[in-house]
């Protein structure tokens, strides 16, 4: 989920003129507003992106990227409408570079990196809400809309897995279980390895943490509230710390606690990642499938929610693994 998903909308677009042999490359003119935005109850601020897509007759869509008002609508006003309590508001357009939400560098101008804000302490979504964001473009032109339901609690299972996991052998399975909100359709599973570090010449220690990032998209459609159960690997666990962790002559490291992080998104999210995937592969047709919950528009408006349960631990025949396995033998685990 950190890549940016408006860029890889238009590329989708290009990529479709380029595989029709009757597109108009220059074709009339359109106003086609781009929008991303994950709203979540557990955050502080509501952030939307709103971008518009056009080659005007005669344009270099490469050189158009690099200029801010290419990209960005000079009036533009972005209303979200609480369908349940009746409320509406207003967002404030800043800059996500003050924000603290850079735009990453690439094709596109980045400086100012428009968004539209709304404080969540002025707007109180909560869990199951039916919220309405609609984009105004002018009097000419009918606004687009995308609705969405807030996405509620997510709750992990403390049995799987254990708080206290003996076995991390590559033949025996790690078994990972949450009930989420029946607004849930996605989730993306993982495990922060929390360690002590401390280098040679150092005097004391450093926290540090590894990733372990199970699956980005474990899809459960119509839950309806129901427990959501998963079964990974450990070879790949090790495989992850070895990636990530650097073989450092004199290195000394200490195992701490391991924490799982689970984030549930919304059914549109998951009904783009499954139209993405429906039409991959090496028997796939050229033509990229594309999903867009706005109506007027393009892009993915959903909702997240994100549970980290803390202080899972590795017993001694784990962590004797962790010390003398293939992968990460060489990683001065004590």
């Amino acid at each position: 989920m950190n890549k940016n998903l408006i860029f890889t909308l238009l590329s989708a677009i290009i990529f479709l003129s380029a595989c029709s042999t009757d597109f108009e490359l220059e074709a009339e003119w359109q106003d086609i507003p781009v929008v991303y935005s994950f709203l979540s109850v557990q955050d502080t601020a509501h952030y939307v992106r709103v971008e518009k897509a056009f080659l005007e007759p005669g344009g270099n869509a490469f050189e158009i990227a690099k200029v801010t008002d290419s990209i960005y609508y000079n009036n533009l006003t972005v209303e979200l409408e609480n369908l349940v309590t009746k409320e509406t508001f207003t967002l404030e357009r800043v800059n996500g570079n003050d924000e603290g939400y850079p735009k990453e560098e690439g094709l596109f101008a980045n400086d100012p990196s428009v968004l539209y804000k709304l404080q969540a302490d002025v707007a109180k979504l909560g869990e199951g809400d039916s919220i309405r964001l609609t984009f105004y473009r002018g009097d000419e032109v009918e606004p687009a809309t995308a609705e969405i339901q807030m996405v509620g609690e997510i709750e992990t299972s403390r049995f799987n897995p254990p708080e206290r996991i003996t076995r991390t052998r590559f033949t025996s399975p790690v078994n990972i279980a949450w009930t989420p909100d029946e607004n849930a359709s996605i989730f993306d599973v993982r495990f922060a390895f929390n360690y002590l570090e401390r280098l040679s010449g150092q005097t004391g220690f450093t926290q540090k943490t590894a990733t372990w990032i199970v699956n980005r998209s474990v899809s459960a459609p119509n839950n309806d509230g129901k427990l959501v159960a998963y079964e990974a690997g450990w070879e790949s666990f090790y495989q992850a710390l070895a990636t990530q962790i650097p073989e450092v002559e004199g290195a000394e490291r200490v195992f701490n606690s391991m924490d799982l992080i689970i984030t549930g998104a919304g059914d549109a999210l998951y009904q783009f990642v499954r139209v993405s995937r429906a039409n991959t592969g090496i028997t796939s047709a050229q033509s990229i499938p594309t999903y867009s919950n706005v109506d007027g528009g393009l892009g993915i408006v959903t909702s997240r929610y994100t549970t980290v349960r803390q202080g899972i631990v590795l017993a001694d025949e784990a962590l004797d693994s962790l010390r003398t396995g293939i992968y990460t033998r060489n990683l001065n685990f004590n």
